[in-house]
């Protein structure tokens, strides 16, 4: 039995279809749908809603005063390559070969491990896309860019705030010592309420508060947070708990509390937070832009190649199976992509660093 038979491109398409479909989608997904489009540039137009000017006065017989429009930039950016390969050795195709034998112990345990490599490159795949994502809702210091490290420490980054227009009107941060949400002193759904009002001045409704767990339990020991507690209950408590919280958070603010505590590990080893500690986004329910899929090298020029089996996955992520007839024998499975979310409505999103 040759490996191609039981090892190719359709086959790991299909059981990675069938084990995606189970999982709970990453949040940034929510926010930045998956979109394919073709070649290695991403374009897209972010446009500047503020207040309208009220119409202006004529002549009689006059001609019409031309009226300019509101601003617009056009954002270009050529999308980076994300890459990886894993491959099975001479030794690994040994094992496999041993499936002919119906009563092998070892079978299952062996193909098992060849989906767990092709998976844990396609999952790999998928955390480069949450981390742009999230650099994106959770901008570090209210700089909106994507900074993506290297293995050999070189960086990549992509400015999305260029000129600062962003940051002045969208992001606050809380330098008062007596003001940070870690004290007991803070304000924190007066701190959200004014979010809430900058949104809606630029003709935004927001839903939501993203956070991670780190930063929802500071809330717990907030003086204002007991008050609010207080007001509702009519009787003060000597303990709140976090659903508590999130109920007074919701009555006070209008917006829903979610908790994104989901962890990746980096390329330093580290297991990390997707969104990170001290941060709060305050956002509504729709998209603000979308995690474009460009043309991988794999997708351009191998697909339809005899000599490779590539596999597409809807989203534009590449799965190539190619083997090597040396000596040594060798058969490598690759995934990459091509991918840069776009922000259409960033401005639809309000950053506070509360800490």
């Amino acid at each position: 039995m040759r490996i191609q038979d039981i090892f190719n491109a359709k086959a790991v398409a299909y059981n990675r279809t069938e084990v995606e479909s189970n999982k709970i989608p990453f949040l940034g997904e929510q926010f930045f749908p998956n979109k394919k489009i073709m070649g290695l540039d991403l374009k897209w137009i972010k446009a500047h809603k503020g207040l309208n000017v009220e119409l202006a006065p004529s002549n009689f017989d006059a001609l019409a005063t031309i009226r300019p429009r509101q601003g617009f930039s056009v954002v270009n950016n050529e999308m980076p390559l994300f890459r990886e390969s894993m491959q099975i050795k001479e030794r690994d195709m040994m094992e496999i070969i041993r499936i002919q034998s119906s009563d092998d112990p070892y079978a299952d345990a062996v193909l098992s491990d060849i989906y767990d490599d092709t998976n844990i490159l396609l999952d790999a795949a998928d955390i480069a896309v949450e981390r742009m994502r999230m650099q994106l809702l959770a901008p570090a210091s209210g700089d909106m860019k994507i900074t993506i490290g290297t293995k050999d420490n070189t960086i990549y980054a992509y400015n999305y705030d260029a000129d600062g227009a962003w940051k002045a009107t969208n992001y606050m941060a809380i330098t008062s010592d007596t003001d940070k949400w870690t004290a007991s002193t803070a304000k924190p759904l007066t701190d959200l309420i004014n979010a809430k009002k900058a949104l809606a001045a630029k003709g935004y409704t927001a839903a939501y508060a993203l956070m991670n767990s780190t930063t929802f339990d500071y809330l717990v020991s907030v003086t204002q947070i007991a008050n609010a507690l207080i007001t509702i209950s009519g009787q003060a408590v000597s303990y709140i708990d976090d659903a508590t919280v999130a109920e007074v958070f919701r009555r006070k603010t209008g917006l829903t509390p979610v908790i994104y505590d989901k962890q990746y590990m980096s390329l330093a080893g580290s297991a990390t937070n997707y969104y990170p500690d001290n941060y709060v986004t305050v956002i509504g329910a729709e998209t603000v832009g979308q995690t474009c899929f460009g043309t991988s090298p794999e997708e351009r020029t191998l697909l339809g190649d005899a000599k490779a089996d590539v596999a597409v996955l809807d989203r534009g992520v590449a799965i190539a199976v190619q083997t090597t007839y040396g000596p040594p024998v060798a058969t490598a499975t690759t995934v990459s992509q091509v991918v840069l979310p776009s922000y259409e409505l960033m401005d639809a999103v309000y950053v506070i660093k509360v800490a």
